[in-house]
């Protein structure tokens, strides 16, 4: 049986993906509503890997109805992860991810303001599988990220790592260990990177939007 795990305030936790799967099969009807919820509770406590559930919705719900109900629930989890983050502040953040990840990451992507940075790292971590999406929502709380910008961001980035979990789960995608791996060091650098030089990155960006915008209007004139 393959075994999952993650950390959970400090500790270790495992899991079963078929012990899973068999249990959410197990409730019958009531299975596609316990899911939801386990998705929605993991975006925010996560005692359970999103991406292991994930797949076990793919497996048993199929691609789309999988892919929606895991999409959905973890929007709403990591808008009500934020919200409770942002009015809490860092004693709970700190209490739900264990205090070495909350010093660790807080630093990397920094509280004192919206910055392009935390945006960037929100943004990449959010839309590439297999990095630690949910607890990227829940530290951004403790930003002075908007919670317009932060819904954006979380909408638009969310369903394409849940889209490749379900693909896994339903055996329509296979990414062999040797792919997977060199794969996830790839993200974690490009990650890096763009935290790094998350300034030069937004005014570049900026230049070149206003470069296109001046050559459209001399089009049209």
């Amino acid at each position: 049986m393959a075994q999952s795990g993650t950390i959970f305030a400090g500790y270790s936790v495992s899991f079963d993906h078929e012990v899973l799967e068999n249990f959410i099969s197990g409730l019958g009807v009531w299975g596609p509503v316990v899911f939801f919820l386990l998705q929605v509770i993991q975006a925010i406590i996560a005692p359970i890997p999103g991406n292991l559930l994930t797949m076990v919705g793919g497996a048993l719900f199929g691609i789309w109805p999988g892919f929606l109900l895991a999409y959905t629930a973890n929007v709403v989890g990591s808008i009500i992860g934020f919200l409770t983050v942002r009015k809490a502040g860092r004693v709970v953040l700190a209490k739900l991810v264990g205090p070495r990840r909350f010093d660790r990451y807080l630093s990397l992507i920094g509280t004192e303001s919206a910055t392009s940075r935390t945006k960037i790292l929100l943004i990449l971590v959010v839309l590439l599988p297999f990095l630690p999406s949910d607890f990227m929502c829940l530290a951004v709380g403790v930003t002075a990220i908007s919670f317009r910008a932060f819904i954006i961001i979380v909408i638009i980035c969310r369903p394409w790592g849940q889209l490749a979990a379900v693909l896994l789960g339903v055996g329509a995608m296979k990414i062999p260990t040797g792919i997977l791996i060199p794969s996830i060091i790839v993200m974690i650098g490009v990650c890096v990177i763009a935290v790094r030089f998350a300034p030069r990155l937004e005014l570049s960006a900026l230049k070149w939007a206003r470069k296109l915008t001046n050559k459209h209007f001399e089009t049209c004139q």
